[in-house]
């Protein structure tokens, strides 16, 4: 049983976080979609109060958890909204249990697996974690925000970092590792009978935008919104992505 927090009621909306995150990223959003939806926020394993499972976190394992929870939960059908890794887990879920999710959302995720470049980037984060946690969080949060955002952000930046503190270096490592691992999943772009919803960076150094834009293929069942942020749309375009979650949830 994953650790969770439930806020309103209606049409149930699951909201997973990204690599060095837990459910409190969710916050405000949260807040703001509780006045007309019953929202359930998970803590995926080894982060924020969700012990670790093994020591490598694929996306299939984090799955089949958030699939175990909603079930003792008695959540059925809901739609999905995940950011960066929150989106690879949600994947993994709509290839593993296509009849038990009505539609999701993509926050600064991407359906793609990793490049060989981005998969050295991985095992050398593996490494710099295992030596000093607090180095890799100071190295790698600024690079997800918009350089030209860094100086009126830093706000939320603080924030982010106080995020990845709460991680365990367990948690870092394994989900690291099972990022890595991810296959392709392209194809649900085009398979999955539901509506999907992708919010894109511009300037997303953590998944590559032009890529994955290279892949959405034009059907009514997918909409696309790609901001002038990096990979924080959520902090850096708050209004923007809360508006377009919202037009998506209705």
């Amino acid at each position: 049983m994953l650790h969770h927090e439930i806020k309103g009621k209606g049409s149930p909306v699951v909201l997973l976080h990204g690599y060095l995150e837990n459910l409190k990223m969710w916050n405000i959003i949260a807040e703001e979609l509780s006045d007309s939806h019953q929202v359930i926020l998970l803590d995926l394993p080894g982060h924020g109060k969700s012990k670790n499972l093994t020591e490598v976190h694929s996306m299939e394992l984090m799955a089949e958890a958030v699939h175990e929870t909603l079930k003792k939960l008695e959540i059925k059908n809901p739609v999905f909204i995940g950011h960066s890794m929150g989106g690879y887990v949600i994947l993994a879920y709509a290839d593993l249990f296509p009849e038990e999710i009505s539609s999701f959302l993509l926050l600064n995720s991407s359906t793609l697996a990793d490049s060989p470049e981005k998969k050295e980037q991985r095992l050398k984060a593996v490494e710099t974690a295992g030596r000093n946690l607090d180095t890799l969080i100071k190295m790698s949060i600024p690079t997800l925000f918009a350089e030209k955002n860094l100086e009126q952000l830093k706000k939320e930046m603080e924030f982010t970092k106080s995020l990845a503190r709460e991680t365990s270096i367990g948690g870092v490592t394994a989900a690291l590792k099972g990022m890595r691992l991810r296959p392709d999943r392209s194809f649900l772009l085009n398979e999955f009978k539901g509506k999907i919803g992708i919010l894109i960076g511009k300037y997303d150094k953590s998944v590559d935008p032009e890529a994955l834009k290279n892949k959405i293929p034009e059907k009514e069942n997918i909409s696309v919104l790609e901001l002038e942020t990096a990979h924080m749309a959520h902090l850096e375009a708050p209004k923007e992505t809360l508006e377009f979650i919202r037009e998506f949830l209705n």
